[in-house]
């Protein structure tokens, strides 16, 4: 009897180890200099990804694109992009990758559309007429 106790308490605890590294670990991943990545547009170039397949489930990237091309890429998306009026402040991807999040590129000239849901979820999409590159962030929470 002792021994089922200890073999249901083992498992248990294991259960319980595996759940928290599914739910907060890092399972993360990071790709530069792509061609082409899905639900990105198929004008996008020299395309930087990072992905968090945790419960945050944090999306950065920045690629290039022609603006024409990101207002079309925000409005099949259902984000209608605005001027933006005072400097914007945005993630990029190898900034996650070398654990710098908090390290964000200043965008004073170009598009920019943000939204956060009630259970603090985020999609925001930014694009710097200076570069001709544009920024997505998106998290579930």
């Amino acid at each position: 009897m002792k021994r089922l106790i200890i073999i249901v308490l083992a498992l248990s605890v294991a259960a319980v180890v595996l759940l928290g590294w599914s739910m907060f670990g890092d399972r993360s991943s990071f790709q530069t200099g792509l061609k082409q990545y899905e639900n990105l547009p198929n004008t996008a170039s020299d395309i930087t990804i990072y992905q968090n397949r945790n419960i945050s489930g944090t999306f950065v990237a920045d690629f290039k694109i022609y603006e024409p091309d990101f207002i079309l890429f925000a409005r099949k998306k259902g984000c209608e992009v605005q001027a933006i009026s005072s400097p914007t402040y945005v993630c990029q991807a190898k900034a996650f990758q070398e654990g710098k999040p908090n390290d964000r590129k200043e965008v004073t000239n170009g598009l920019f559309y943000s939204q956060r849901a009630a259970n603090g979820g985020e999609i925001s999409l930014t694009y710097d007429r200076g570069s001709g590159r544009a920024y997505i962030e998106s998290s579930s929470r």
